[in-house]
C-alpha cells in the first residue's frame, strides 16, 4: 500500500484503477462499504484500488469560524483505510485554489488524466468540484465519454437514518458513545501522547496516565469506560475528561486510570477507545469524597472492588 500526499498524484497512472473519493472522516461503516466495494472490484479486475481523500477538511479552509474538529487525526484515518486493503491512498492537500476547480476539470485532471480510472465508486449523494456543483449525473456522463464506469452505492442506514460523519459527531457531542460506536464499527477514539501530570490522582491511590490529546472532536466532560492501546497492548480502564473542579478547575485534561496495568507509558503514543459514559464530571467537597466516587466508577466499569481484610 502506498500513500501519496501531493497535488500531482502518482507519476504513472496505476494499473486499471478503481477509485473511491471522500473525506472518510471517522472511516465509519458507510465509508467501509464504499472502500471494500472498490477494493473487491479492483481485485476482480486485477487492478489497483485507489482512495482519494483530502487534508485538511475543506470546512477548515472554507468556513474556519464554524468548522468542527475532525473525528480522528489524519494518521488514524490512513491507518484504517490501509486496513481495508486499499492499494493506493492519494491525500490531496485542500487549499482555496483547489476548492475553485470545476467539477469537469476535477474529472478530466484527477480521474481521467492522472489515474486513468476504469471505475469510480461513490455514494448516491456524492457531490464534487467548486461549490459541490458536480452531480452524479455529470460524473456518469463524463464517465461514459471516458470509458469509466460509475458505481453509486445507496446510503447505509441504521435505525431509520443514513450513517454519516455528521450524525456520529452529534452522538459523540451528546455523550452517546455506544451508539456512535455502532455507526463507526468500533469505539469512538481519542489519540495523544502520555505526559507527566501533577500527581494528584496518584496521591489518592489511583495513578493515571495523563494524555496530551491530538485535536479532534471531544465528548462532553465526564468519566468514561475505556481501553488504551499502545505498542500492541490493549489495557482497560476508566478515563476522566474534564477540568478537575475538585482541585479548582483549569484547562481541559485527559486522565486514564488503568487498574490492571503495571508499567511506564510516559512518552508513548496511545489510542483511547471510549466504550461508554459513566457519569458527568462534578466537584467533590474533599479529595477523599472524590476517591470514594472513583472506586464506585471502577466497580461500575467492571473492575472488582479491592479486597478487605
Amino acid at each position: 500500500m502506498r500513500i501519496l500526499a501531493t497535488r500531482n498524484g502518482p507519476r504513472r497512472p496505476p494499473r486499471r484503477a478503481v477509485v473511491t473519493i471522500g473525506m472518510f472522516d471517522g472511516v465509519h461503516i458507510a465509508h467501509q462499504h464504499l472502500v471494500r466495494t472498490a477494493v473487491q472490484l479492483a481485485r476482480r479486475r486485477r487492478g489497483t484500488s485507489v482512495a482519494i481523500t483530502f487534508d485538511p477538511d475543506p470546512q477548515r479552509i472554507l468556513s474556519p469560524q464554524t468548522a468542527q474538529p475532525p473525528l480522528m487525526p489524519l494518521a488514524r484515518r490512513l491507518e484504517l483505510l490501509r486496513a481495508l486493503g486499499v492499494d493506493l491512498i492519494w491525500v490531496i492537500p485542500f487549499t482555496r485554489a483547489f476548492s475553485r476547480i470545476s467539477p469537469e476539470r476535477f474529472v478530466r485532471t484527477i480521474l481521467v488524466s492522472r489515474l486513468r480510472a476504469t471505475a469510480v465508486v461513490v455514494g448516491e449523494q456524492f457531490a464534487f468540484g467548486r461549490d459541490r456543483a458536480g452531480s452524479l449525473t455529470l460524473l456518469r456522463a463524463m464517465g461514459r465519454a471516458a470509458g469509466m464506469q460509475v458505481i453509486a452505492l445507496p446510503a447505509v442506514r441504521r435505525d431509520g437514518a443514513a450513517v454519516s460523519s455528521s450524525r456520529i459527531r452529534r452522538l459523540v457531542q451528546d455523550g452517546a458513545l455506544e451508539q456512535a460506536g455502532l455507526l463507526l464499527g468500533r469505539p469512538f477514539e481519542l489519540s495523544g501522547t502520555v505526559v507527566r501530570g501533577a500527581g494528584r490522582a496518584r496521591a489518592l491511590g489511583f495513578p493515571t496516565a495523563n494524555v496530551r490529546l491530538i485535536l479532534t472532536l471531544l465528548p462532553p466532560r465526564g468519566v468514561y469506560r475505556v481501553w488504551v492501546a499502545s505498542r500492541g497492548r490493549t489495557i482497560h480502564g476508566v478515563m476522566n475528561l474534564g477540568i478537575r473542579p475538585t482541585f479548582g478547575g483549569g484547562r481541559m485534561v485527559c486522565e486514564v486510570h488503568l487498574p490492571r496495568f503495571r508499567g511506564n507509558l510516559y512518552g508513548q503514543a496511545v489510542t483511547i477507545g471510549c466504550l461508554s459514559r459513566l457519569r458527568d464530571e462534578r466537584r467533590f467537597d474533599t479529595p477523599q469524597a472524590l476517591a470514594r466516587q472513583i472506586q464506585r466508577d471502577l466497580v461500575e466499569a467492571g473492575f472488582a472492588p479491592p479486597r478487605t481484610r
